[in-house]
């Protein structure tokens, strides 16, 4: 089988997939400037696409940091309220 260049491989892509590329492919564009000026435009296109997975991934990790954060802190007062209140139970 030889493989076809010019066929619309996209289509066989299921349409959630397809919308998933679509979006990929447009987060990649911002930096055409860079890999329009490389000597392997696709390979620079592929690491300019891993730049903005890497910059989502992070913007991920910091919010599970905020939530991982909000959620000890609550975690700890409910522990905090729960001995205050056993040890007001034991005194009474």
């Amino acid at each position: 089988m030889i493989f076809n260049a010019t066929k619309n491989w996209k289509k066989f892509l299921g349409v959630d997939d397809e919308a998933m590329l679509n979006d990929i492919i447009a987060n990649t564009a911002k930096h055409r400037g860079a890999y329009k000026n490389a000597d392997d435009v696709k390979i620079a296109q592929l690491w300019c696409s891993l730049i903005e997975a890497q910059k989502q991934m992070n913007k991920m990790d910091q919010r599970l940091k905020r939530i991982e954060y909000i959620l000890g802190g609550l975690i700890k007062r409910s522990d905090d309220d729960r001995e205050r209140l056993l040890k007001s139970l034991r005194n009474f």
